[in-house]
């Protein structure tokens, strides 16, 4: 009976050791390398900045803004709004800030990916050398451009900018999101990038050539249209590059009650995502031989960050009810030792923040809440629940 639990233990603890270590690897790379040095970007690329938006007429106004107040020659970039299915202000608004704007109008296939797919069908790509999408309620850094110039001049065709928080500071759940976003900005992202391994795409603050577009078209079939864009194109060859020097900056929601038919919305796409492309990701990898396709396949394979510490947790709490019958005590070390590893992870991500003792402690005290929270969302998730809006979320 004994060797019976003990053989069903080796799946789990196998997936999530390798899930655990896999980041450990990138946060000891990240402390060990350094970034390569740049030549100077000098800044002559065409950029077109796709913002699509549904009534969004309380933010448009203040990323347009912030956009045309960036460190780069206005004549080499072009703001485009998409107006899709608004109700409000929204096209007015953009308008006064004299940028181009697209009024779509299709309640039949509402949402961010079929507004993108739509609109960059109505422009004229060849005006341009990159396009980049950003979301209505982001601030764009001044550096925004010169950023992405660093990458493209490494050669990738497809960018992830730095996504960052505009407002971290207002509530403990903004907290605790600030330093997730940290981690993965810099102990994912960067440190991929660093070592010739490839981002995946985040929704936001992605950038591609229009000749990585019009080669690869803009495709949308399911509610999580960056992963389901970034599969195809590490499919097909492509490495996404990670601009660490380009930054915006999102509005969060406050709370967990807004927050989470967002959350739920990205969950279950997600998960609709790596079912489809996952594992086939992966095994095109072995049967390639390409150790840079096995790893872009890990983002559709390996658990995000809180669910990997929730599924070790539950593990943990399993291993212990089952030592308590059957004494499986290697389990139950090696299950704690990966929470161990888990809790030095989050500590670096605590320093890289930088964060005030106070609003730490604040944050660690929400973690748990949020933790199930966050575990009740991807459990919604992967029963395949979707919910089909999209627009704002509470965040103001």
């Amino acid at each position: 009976m004994k060797s019976i639990i003990l053989l069903l233990w080796i799946p789990p603890l196998v997936y999530l050791s390798f899930s655990v270590l896999y980041h450990v690897f990138l946060a000891v790379a990240y402390f060990v390398t350094r970034d390569r040095q740049k030549a100077v970007a000098h800044g002559t690329r065409r950029y077109l900045v796709l913002i699509p938006a549904h009534n969004e007429e309380a933010v448009i106004g203040r990323v347009l803004a912030s956009l045309a107040r960036v460190d780069y020659d206005p004549g080499c970039f072009e703001a485009c709004v998409i107006a899709d299915n608004c109700t409000d202000g929204t096209a007015g608004i953009a308008g006064q800030h004299h940028a181009r704007v697209l009024e779509r109008n299709d309640a039949s296939r509402k949402g961010k990916g079929f507004a993108i797919e739509w609109a960059l069908k109505q422009v004229d790509l060849d005006a341009f050398d990159a396009v980049v999408i950003a979301d209505a309620d982001n601030l764009i850094d001044p550096g925004f451009f010169h950023g992405l110039d660093e990458v493209l001049d490494e050669g990738r065709s497809a960018v992830q900018c730095n996504n960052c928080l505009a407002n971290s500071h207002d509530t403990a759940f903004t907290g605790v999101i600030h330093l997730s976003r940290t981690i993965n900005n810099e102990l994912y992202h960067h440190v991929k990038h660093r070592i010739g391994l490839s981002s995946y795409l985040m929704g936001n603050g992605m950038c591609f050539t229009t000749r990585l577009l019009t080669e690869h078209p803009w495709v949308t079939g399911t509610m999580a249209e960056d992963y389901e864009y970034y599969a195809k194109l590490v499919a097909s060859g492509e490495i996404v590059g990670f601009a660490a020097n380009s930054r915006l900056y999102h509005q969060e929601s406050r709370g967990l009650r807004h927050a989470s038919g967002q959350r739920l919305r990205w969950s279950a796409g997600r998960f609709e995502v790596a079912r489809r492309y996952g594992l086939t990701l992966f095994m095109r990898g072995l049967k390639t031989r390409n150790y840079r396709v096995v790893d872009a396949s890990f983002p559709l394979i390996l658990p995000n960050l809180s669910l990997m510490v929730n599924m070790t947790a539950g593990a943990l709490a399993a291993g212990l009810v089952t030592h308590c019958f059957i004494p499986v005590p290697f389990v139950v070390l090696w299950l704690a030792l990966l929470m161990t590893m888990e809790a030095a992870y989050f500590a670096s991500g605590v320093y890289l923040t930088g964060m005030p003792v106070l609003k730490f402690l604040h944050a660690v005290g929400f973690a748990p809440l949020f933790l199930v929270w966050k575990g009740c969302i991807d459990l919604l998730g992967i029963s395949g629940r979707k919910t089909g809006q999209w627009g704002r979320s509470g965040r103001l």
